[in-house]
């Protein structure tokens, strides 16, 4: 049964990738349907649909059996904006991102609906949301290049400084760290107080093994915000081996931001065991199994401490 689904699936993929609608109709009533849930079904079949008012029959109909189908109601959207129920297109919109705060798709498509009420300021608004949710969504850059185009509009002042910011943290989160730091320096060029700027660029020098430019952006950051605990525990990870007691500094400091981070109380414990403070390293490592009783490397680390070198 299951293999005959993914089978059925597949053949609907192919023909909607190929925008042979027909196909996909025939292959949804005679292979796929029996296989779907009701509200996939209506979506399926509204996808399908040649008529506006037939698509929005099938996309109500979805919402009526499953009402947080949110890509019901982004298409749902997408047909009154052609009917020019603006409002009823962007009511659909507000609920989608309600449903998914971080749709950018659902932002582009509210912005473009705005535009075409004529709330430019409004527009631009989703706009950028969608392009900061997704710097890489070409149909919203290509909206608010239009935009920008055909309207006398000023963008957002924090925009640029986003923008590029948020395109230099995904291209890090993906492990481009060289794409990330160009990206990040640029959002620097329009906010140099970015505690974030400099903790990511950080981060990136640091997975780079670039340790003095690692350990320059994360006291940049500190420098910037006293409470980025991460900072701490991050710059602590790369002096701990040449630099163990200004390591542990950063340790104590970050466990005095929160108190239940164990892996900086495990990082003074180790620290403190190099150094010969066996007593005080038990005592973070009981810290640890106080906060997770299951904590096995505290629990190991303890027992050798108190087998080898307690006596």
């Amino acid at each position: 049964m299951h293999n005959d689904k993914s089978k059925a699936m597949r053949r609907l993929s192919n023909a909607l990738n190929a925008n042979d609608m027909v196909s996909a109709k025939k292959i949804i009533e005679n292979e796929v349907k029996r296989f779907l849930p009701k509200f996939e079904y209506y979506f399926y079949m509204g996808l399908v649909s040649d008529d506006y008012q037939e698509k929005l029959k099938f996309y109500t109909k979805a919402i009526k059996e499953n009402c947080e189908f949110s890509d019901a109601y982004i298409n749902r959207g997408l047909v009154k904006n052609e009917l020019q129920d603006y409002d009823g297109s962007i009511e659909d919109y507000n609920k989608a991102i309600e449903l998914d705060p971080k749709c950018s798709l659902a932002f582009n498509n509210r912005g473009y609906t705005k535009y075409k009420k004529g709330d430019y300021a409004g527009a631009l608004a989703d706009y950028n949301k969608a392009i900061l949710l997704n710097p890489k969504l070409n149909i919203a850059i290509d909206n608010k290049a239009k935009l920008l185009s055909e309207v006398c509009l000023k963008d957002d002042d924090e925009f640029s400084e986003k923008y590029y910011l948020s395109l230099g943290i995904q291209e890090i989160n993906k492990g481009n760290f060289l794409e990330g730091i160009k990206n990040i320096d640029e959002s620097i060029k329009y906010n140099d107080k970015s505690d974030i700027a400099y903790f990511y660029k950080a981060v990136a020098y640091h997975n780079l093994n670039n340790i003095d430019l690692a350990y320059d952006n994360y006291t940049k950051t500190i420098e910037l915000n006293k409470k980025m605990i991460d900072a701490y525990y991050n710059r602590g990870q790369i002096i701990a081996k040449d630099s163990p007691k200004q390591a542990l500094d950063d340790f104590v400091t970050a466990v005095a931001l929160d108190p239940k981070f164990i892996d900086a109380y495990y990082a003074i414990a180790a620290i403190q065991k190099n150094l010969g403070q066996y007593q005080e390293a038990i005592k973070n490592l009981d810290k640890i199994i106080e906060i997770e009783p299951m904590a096995v490397n505290a629990k190991a680390l303890k027992k050798l401490i108190m087998t080898k070198y307690i006596k």
